[in-house]
C-alpha cells in the first residue's frame, strides 16, 4: 500500500492550488520557428532516450513507416546508451547519429526538426515545454503527466504547446488503428444503444518493473538530470532502473497502462473529461521487488457526464484476461484487445441475448497501430494538420491518471471540477 502518508497529503493540497492556478497564468515565450518541411524534405529526428522504449520505437514504428526520416541526434544521461545505441541506430539509417547527454543540448542543434521524447514519467511535461519553445515537432510518450503532484507542469506544458505552431502527438498509438475507428463508428451510429460501461485488464506474471537494468555508479549518468523535478536523494541504482516501480515518481500500472485504455475511450466515445473517479489496490504479488512501492494490484474507475463509466485492473501474478477490453451497451456488447492496440473488434448481442453471433468489425486484422500513429505524425508536421492524440487527448488521459493516482492515495473518491480545473477530494 502507500505509505507516503500525510506529508504528501499536505503537498498535494498545495499542488492542487498551483495547478489551478497555472492553467491561468500564461507560459508563452519566444519559440525558435521551425523550418519548413516540404512534401518531399527529409524530416531529421532527435531522440531523447535511448532505453527500451526509445528503440523501439524507432525500429519498429518510425523506421517500417519509411517516411523519408533519418535519426540524425540521441541524447541519453546513462554512458552505456551513448556508447551503444548510435551503432544500433547506424544499422537503420545509414548514418551515427550525434551524441548528446544533455537533452537541452540536442534541443539547441538546428538539424533536428522533430524530437521523440521517450524518457521516464515525471520529465514527458518539462521536456515537451523545452522542444515546442526551441522549435522542435514532439512524440512524447503517455502519460504525459503522472502523479497528481504534475497537474501544475501539465497545464503549463498544454498551454505552451497549443501557444506553439508545433505538432506534437502522444504516444497513445491505439487511436491511430483500424479498430479503434470502427468502434468510433459503431458508437456513433447507435446500432447498440447506450453506452453504460467500458472495462479493461492488463497485467503481467510479474510486476513489469522488477527486471529494468540501469547504470550501478552515479559516475556512470547524470543522478540528478534522472531526479529531474523529484525530491533530492542519494544515488540508487535500483530506483534509476526500476522507477517505474516506484511511486513517487510515476503512478505504476495507472500511469504506464490504463493512459493507454482510457484515451482510447475518450477516442470512440468523443466524450469529455471524467467528474469521479475510486481506486484501490496495493501490493498482493508474491513476486514484487519489496523496494518498489508501486501497487501491483489497482483497480480505478471514472465516472462520464455522458452516463457511462469505466474501470480499469491490473493484477500482476495472474494473465486472466490480460490485453481484454470490453464495451457494453443496452443491445450487445463490443470486445476487443487493450488500448494500445485494439485489434479487430467483435460485435454481438452477448450479455443481452441468450443466441448470439459474433461479427468482426474489420475485414481482416490490421496491423499494430504504431507505424500509421508516426506516419500521422509525419504527414501533420508537413500540413500542418492535428495529429490522432494531439495535446487535448494528452490533457485528458493525464487527467484520468491524475485523477487515479489521487483517489488511490487518498482512498477516497474524488472529483474533477472543470472550471476550475483542479482534483479535489469530496
Amino acid at each position: 500500500m502507500d505509505t507516503r502518508g500525510g506529508t504528501r497529503r499536505e503537498f498535494l493540497g498545495s499542488a492542487i492550488a498551483l495547478g489551478a492556478v497555472a492553467g491561468l497564468v500564461s507560459t508563452r515565450a519566444a519559440a525558435s520557428e521551425a523550418r519548413v518541411i516540404g512534401a518531399n524534405d527529409r524530416n531529421n529526428i532527435g531522440l531523447i532516450g535511448c532505453g527500451g522504449r526509445g528503440r523501439w520505437v524507432m525500429q519498429n514504428m518510425v523506421h517500417p513507416a519509411n517516411a523519408n526520416t533519418a535519426l540524425v541526434a540521441v541524447c541519453d544521461i546513462w554512458n552505456q546508451r551513448r556508447d551503444t545505441y548510435p551503432g544500433e541506430a547506424e544499422k537503420l539509417y545509414g548514418l551515427k547519429p550525434r551524441v548528446y547527454a544533455d537533452y537541452r543540448a540536442l534541443l539547441e542543434d538546428g538539424e533536428i526538426d522533430a524530437v521523440i521524447i521517450a524518457t521516464p514519467d515525471h520529465q514527458h511535461c518539462g521536456q515537451t515545454v523545452d522542444a515546442v519553445q526551441a522549435g522542435k515537432h514532439v512524440y512524447v510518450e503517455k502519460p504525459l503527466a503522472p502523479l497528481m503532484e504534475d497537474m501544475a507542469s501539465l497545464n503549463r506544458c498544454c498551454e505552451a504547446v497549443r501557444d506553439s505552431k508545433m505538432v506534437v502527438q502522444m504516444g497513445t498509438q491505439g487511436v491511430s488503428s483500424p479498430g479503434a475507428r470502427a468502434i468510433k463508428e459503431v458508437i456513433a451510429s447507435n446500432k447498440l444503444g447506450k453506452l453504460f460501461r467500458a472495462e479493461s485488464s492488463e497485467s503481467t506474471l510479474n510486476p513489469y518493473w522488477v527486471n529494468y537494468k540501469g547504470p550501478q555508479t552515479e559516475a556512470e549518468t547524470d543522478w540528478n538530470a534522472f531526479l529531474y523535478n523529484r525530491k533530492k536523494r542519494p544515488f540508487d541504482a535500483h530506483l534509476h532502473a526500476c522507477w517505474m516501480g516506484y511511486y513517487d515518481i510515476t503512478s505504476g500500472a495507472i500511469g504506464g497502462w490504463m493512459s493507454h485504455f482510457i484515451n482510447t475511450v475518450h477516442f470512440v466515445t468523443g466524450c469529455g473529461l471524467p467528474v469521479a473517479a475510486t481506486a484501490w489496490g496495493g501490493k498482493y504479488e508474491c513476486g514484487d521487488d519489496p523496494r518498489c512501492d508501486a501497487p501491483d494490484q489497482v483497480t480505478v474507475m471514472l465516472d462520464y457526464e455522458e452516463g457511462f463509466h469505466t474501470q480499469f485492473t491490473s493484477h500482476f501474478g495472474n494473465c486472466i484476461d490480460s490485453e481484454m477490453t470490453r464495451f457494453m451497451f443496452e443491445k450487445g456488447v463490443i470486445k476487443c484487445g487493450f488500448g494500445h492496440d485494439v485489434g479487430n473488434p467483435v460485435l454481438s448481442t452477448e450479455g443481452v441475448e441468450k443466441n448470439y453471433t459474433e461479427q468482426k468489425l474489420l475485414e481482416a486484422d490490421p496491423p499494430y497501430p504504431g507505424q500509421e500513429h508516426v506516419t500521422n505524425w509525419f504527414n501533420c508536421i508537413r500540413t500542418g494538420g492535428t495529429p490522432n492524440a494531439n495535446i487535448d487527448f494528452g490533457y485528458m488521459h493525464s487527467i484520468a491518471v491524475l485523477m487515479g493516482d489521487h483517489a488511490y492515495v487518498e482512498k477516497d473518491r474524488v472529483e474533477y471540477d472543470k472550471v476550475k480545473k483542479r482534483i479535489k477530494s469530496t
